[in-house]
């Protein structure tokens, strides 16, 4: 059973504050999850800010201190992503609302150019809105997790392709989760094919222990894989999310603790989830099949969901 065992627990060299987003990502391309903190309020330089402390500092570092070609603005989502694929975490705005192009869009700034050039503006084959939470694979596809108002009545995927310059639906599709918003939807930080598994951080109304909950994208995200309740006793005092922390396929779970912490600092506090494979599960000669007849586009993963 996973998820039953801390393997780390620690202050770290930031102190308290709440003005952004506090993630994980690959800032150096050495392939370790760094402590990032993306400020989007009340910054120094009047731009939003990239902070960053090194997983091999153990958190006790101030490694990146920076303003951004950003303005300071809050009508969307801001990710951490390795866009331009040269292994470092480039700075990425998926914008929802207020938008001049009447769709949503997206914004990067590289990594290479510290955050100070623009390597995309564009909008895309979504219609403006905030029922879920907006996301991006690995393979740097533009991912809307519907949540609420969904016409299946359960969960939904949609998903724009980065090889149609986000222009092109390849998923529409409701999954096995019913609606419900008692914690975080995520995707896994590492995927079989071009698609990844599903995940349900819940941390209100649970049986007593922060539970995961998730549906493989092999099954077209019908099938349940991991229902389980955590060593992490319910609290919302910070940023719940997926972390690919000891590199190997299935996630740990993650708590960057950003208030009311013991130490005085930001916490980070990490589960494992009890995996030791270092590769991708085996998959069936039908799930390798599939796979390419998605690819190739003869084949839809599922019924359209209704909006």
């Amino acid at each position: 059973m996973g998820f039953q065992n801390r393997i780390l627990s620690t202050g770290t060299v930031f102190n308290i504050e709440d003005n952004g987003v506090w993630s994980f990502a690959d800032l150096n391309g050495n392939g370790s999850q760094d402590l990032v903190y993306i400020k989007t309020r009340n910054t120094g330089t009047g731009r939003i800010e990239v902070h960053g402390s090194y997983r091999e500092n153990g958190f006790q570092e101030h490694n990146v201190h920076t303003g951004t070609a950003f303005a300071i603005e809050d009508n969307g989502t801001w990710l951490m992503q390795d866009w331009t694929g040269d292994f470092k975490a480039d700075l990425v705005y998926i914008k929802t609302r207020n938008t001049g192009t009447g769709t949503v869009e997206v914004h990067v700034a590289d990594a290479a150019s510290g955050y100070q050039n623009f390597v995309l503006h564009t909008g895309t084959c979504f219609a403006c809105e905030d029922n879920g939470v907006w996301t991006m694979t690995k393979k740097r596809d533009l991912v809307y997790i519907k949540t609420r108002n969904c016409g299946s009545n359960k969960v939904e995927l949609h998903v724009a392709s980065k090889a149609s310059n986000y222009q092109e639906f390849t998923v529409h599709i409701a999954t096995d989760f019913d609606v419900e918003d008692n914690g975080t939807w995520c995707l896994a930080p590492k995927s079989i094919g071009d698609f990844a598994d599903l995940y349900y951080i819940k941390t209100r109304n649970t049986a007593g222990m922060v539970e995961i909950h998730a549906v493989s994208a092999s099954s077209g995200w019908k099938t349940r894989f991991v229902q389980v309740a955590t060593c992490f006793a319910p609290e919302e005092n910070g940023q719940w999310l997926l972390a690919d922390y000891r590199r190997l396929y299935y996630p740990d779970l993650a708590y960057i603790k950003t208030r009311s912490t013991g130490t005085g600092k930001i916490e980070v506090h990490i589960a494992e989830n009890g995996d030791t494979d270092d590769g991708e599960p085996e998959r069936t000669t039908g799930q390798v099949l599939k796979d390419v007849l998605v690819e190739a586009g003869y084949l839809a993963l599922g019924p359209l969901c209704g909006r």
